[in-house]
């Protein structure tokens, strides 16, 4: 087993204490953590722990390897080991409504043209792009456009075969010669060039932001709305999601988990999590929710960032509890077929965490979160006793953090200011930031 697999399998096993999680966030421990040094930044990109550094790797509008342009508004990412060369596969969740130059194309129509059915929908421009790095000195070797043409690339996940799932966050109506949105596609970070842009319908049309996958090899898909579905597709074959069935979870007596204006569902209590067929998975409209809310799925309060270890899938709500501030959910599988879930966190005041977007497992075993607010976005971990810990604070632009991911054999950390249309790297000592 490779060192990401062993991460992505074992590194949460000693990390969830959930009374130790919520105790460490009660109003009796907010000064701990606020009083965290971050050394304040004369650039005006992010403030840092005083024991890590930045350094800028990818900047939108840079002319890339390929001739492309660094798209904007970087948001999911996942890095690999290929060839032993570092390689981040990043997402760009645009919309036409940005302006095509907002892509990576200069001259969108002749470019896009020329791209022929390597690019997915000739009215859009979101995608994914990869970037390079030289496994020694962290240097960007090349940077190039890796799918095109598809809309609104929010998160997404790593497969356990080594590939990256890329998801749309964006379903449009299907009329006449029109391209339907909604989808996941993969992406080879082993390709050189473009991915061919294949839909993986069976996964469903719907508002998707990420994926990540239980010891069965089930994957789990969450949606991006105040009233989402978490989802469930079980591949027909192994390392192959072009066919498979998709099911929405419902919680026995609870047809609403957002906990907005009563508390409905009760921390740390199990529940158990049943699963409803979605039969129209690639509707005309965007019905995949309706179809499961009729059916007595459970809404949850936008299901974004999900992340999986052997035992568990742990899933960020943001807007969910009672000061919309933010949940994470756990499902425990069984079984193929049976499972649990339980009300892992909910934010109970107003200073600590504030709506957790994108997550992450850190090499050493602690959950690294990425704030989505419209007030100040910060970037947290959180150990394995359950302390939390700053490690950097957008103090400058409002942009949200996303797409944080480590090196597949070191403590490097890559993230996005998505904003800012930039991708950072960051490293030191992590030593200190945990302690």
């Amino acid at each position: 087993m490779d060192r990401r697999a062993f991460i992505s399998l074992s590194a949460l096993l000693p990390f969830f204490g959930l009374s130790n999680l919520i105790s460490c966030f009660s109003k009796g421990s907010i000064n701990s953590i606020f009083n965290q040094k971050l050394t304040k930044d004369p650039n005006n990109i992010i403030d840092l722990h005083q024991a890590l550094r930045y350094r800028i790797i990818s900047k939108k509008g840079s002319l890339m390897s390929d001739g492309f342009k660094v798209p904007g508004l970087a948001d999911g990412m996942g890095s690999f080991l290929v060839k032993d060369k570092i390689i981040l596969v990043r997402n760009h969740e645009i919309v036409p409504s940005h302006g095509m130059k907002v892509g990576p194309f200069q001259n969108p129509d002749t470019q896009i043209q020329l791209l022929g059915k390597n690019h997915y929908d000739k009215n859009a421009i979101g995608g994914t792009t990869n970037i390079i790095l030289d496994r020694d000195s962290k240097q960007v070797l090349k940077e190039y456009l890796s799918l095109s043409g598809t809309m609104q690339n929010c998160a997404g996940g790593t497969t356990p075969w080594g590939t990256w799932l890329t998801c749309e966050e964006n379903v449009n109506t299907k009329r006449g010669n029109q391209t339907a949105h909604g989808y996941v596609f993969e992406v080879d970070p082993r390709n050189p060039s473009l991915n061919f842009p294949y839909p993986l319908k069976k996964m469903g049309r719907f508002n998707h932001e990420a994926v990540a996958f239980d010891k069965f090899r089930n994957a789990y898909l969450t949606e991006d709305r105040s009233n989402g579905l978490l989802y469930k597709f079980k591949p027909k074959n192994p390392n192959s999601l072009d066919d498979g069935e998709l099911f929405a979870l419902r919680i026995k007596e609870i047809n609403d988990s957002r906990n907005w204006n009563q508390s409905l569902v009760k921390s740390n209590q199990p529940y158990l999590a049943e699963w409803v067929k979605i039969e129209d998975y690639d509707p005309k409209h965007d019905t995949v929710r309706q179809e499961g809310i009729a059916k007595g799925a459970t809404t949850f309060a936008r299901p974004e960032g999900i992340i999986a270890d052997d035992k568990s899938v742990y899933i960020c709500c943001t807007s969910g509890g009672h000061l919309k501030k933010g949940q994470i959910w756990k499902i425990n599988p069984t079984s193929s077929k049976e499972s649990s879930i339980e009300l892992w966190y909910e934010v109970q005041d107003e200073s600590s965490l504030n709506m957790p977007d994108n997550i992450v497992i850190a090499p050493w075993g602690d959950l690294i979160v990425c704030e989505d607010n419209s007030d100040i976005n910060r970037l947290w971990g959180l150990t394995s006793k359950g302390k939390p810990y700053l490690i950097a604070q957008n103090s400058y632009s409002g942009s949200e953090f996303a797409g944080a991911c480590f090196s597949p054999f070191d403590n490097t950390m890559y993230v996005n200011i998505q904003s800012n249309g930039l991708t950072l790297l960051i490293d030191g000592n992590w030593n200190k930031v945990i302690s």
